[in-house]
């Protein structure tokens, strides 16, 4: 089998070195970067910030340095370089307005934090080399629901990653994919939804060697969401959440013990009660057909789901001991088989904590 080639190179694309490994083991999480390491013969003058692509064949991985150590021989002929995915990058703070959630499109809104934080930064020092973002779908009528910091007013200071990207696919199915394109410089980044359709993956079959599945109670959430037109508090619309976690006004096949919300829903002149009784539904509800974990392992070379291929953001319908799951892929880790994770629930303590309270 060929071994993998390793490449490093600085933020200006310029090359540092490369050098080949027989073996690669790498998580990749969109929810939560995680760490990778990955032990070679030393290379001079690797650096922090600079960018690592891993390739064999056609699997291909780009991250972004943040340790670099040596072995404890003299020789240091051994060293140990500590990555993450190019999406960190984007981990900083901004200064959000909660008046612009609802404003646009919230794709236009992500690609806007994007280019004034690191393609048109009066400090030039602080834009990435060949960067370029853009949209591919547009989402009107969205909020992330991020508050002020003080009372009164609209300001506060989030983390671009934490408090508003991976909402965003949370909420919305709307990714941030980055790819680097050594050849010519540059970085791209797409803002869109998902569009390749629900994949249908059988766990039970034999080239599933492991899994697992962690589902989200939600019962003690809302799942009554009763609506008034603000304008009179006349009309009214009620929503339901059923067991498969989609919603609708039926009431029938309810979740129950019944957990109630009131909310007065605005509408400017122009727009209908209707359309905005939607819109506050698909806020309250929308997203939690993903509030699970599933992990599935297979063989790096599967046949069936083809792990190698597959994006996060793909919609996916897992069918296990009879039970259909509908779900997306947030995470991966590949080593000699490859474990695919899906869903938008996390275990792991310092990931929640991570992902908790930043701006809400």
């Amino acid at each position: 089998m060929r071994p993998y080639s390793v490449e490093i190179f600085r933020p200006d694309f310029t090359m540092v070195g490369n050098t080949n490994v027989n073996e690669v083991t790498y998580k990749e999480d969109y929810l939560t970067s995680d760490e990778n390491t990955i032990t070679v013969l030393a290379l001079p003058n690797v650096q922090k910030q600079d960018f690592i692509r891993i390739s064999r064949d056609g699997e291909k991985y780009a991250g972004v340095v943040t340790e670099i150590g040596y072995g404890t021989d003299r020789s240091k002929r051994l060293q140990t370089i500590s990555y993450k995915p190019l999406m960190e990058l984007l981990n900083t703070g901004i200064l959000f307005d909660v008046n612009a959630q609802g404003q646009g499109t919230l794709e236009d809104f992500i690609c806007d934090r994007i280019r004034e934080t690191f393609i048109e930064n009066p400090d030039t020092l602080q834009n990435i080399h060949g960067l370029s973002v853009a949209h591919t779908s547009a989402t009107a009528d969205w909020s992330l629901h991020i508050t002020p910091a003080q009372s009164g007013g609209h300001y506060n200071i989030v983390n671009l990653m934490d408090s508003v990207i991976v909402p965003a696919m949370q909420k919305y199915g709307i990714l941030v994919k980055a790819a680097l394109d050594i050849q010519n410089r540059e970085i791209h980044l797409t803002v869109g939804r998902a569009g390749d359709g629900i994949l249908t993956i059988e766990a039970d079959l034999p080239n599933i060697i492991k899994k697992s599945v962690t589902i989200k109670q939600v019962s003690a959430d809302v799942n009554k969401l009763i609506l008034f037109d603000s304008t009179d508090y006349a009309a009214t619309r009620t929503y339901y959440l059923h067991p498969d976690l989609g919603y609708d006004t039926y009431d029938r096949d309810r979740i129950t013990p019944v957990v109630c919300e009131l909310q007065a829903v605005q509408h400017e002149e122009g727009s209908s009660f209707d359309a905005a009784a939607i819109r506050a539904a698909h806020d309250k509800f929308s997203g939690l057909a993903y509030s699970n974990l599933i992990e599935l392992t297979m063989a790096n070379d599967d046949g069936l789901v083809k792990p190698g291929q597959m994006e996060f953001g793909q919609e996916v319908e897992i069918i296990s001991d009879g039970v259909a799951y509908r779900s997306i892929l947030t995470g991966r880790e590949r080593g000699k088989n490859t474990n695919l994770v899906f869903g938008t629930v996390r275990l792991d303590l310092t990931k929640i904590l991570r992902r908790s309270g930043n701006g809400q």
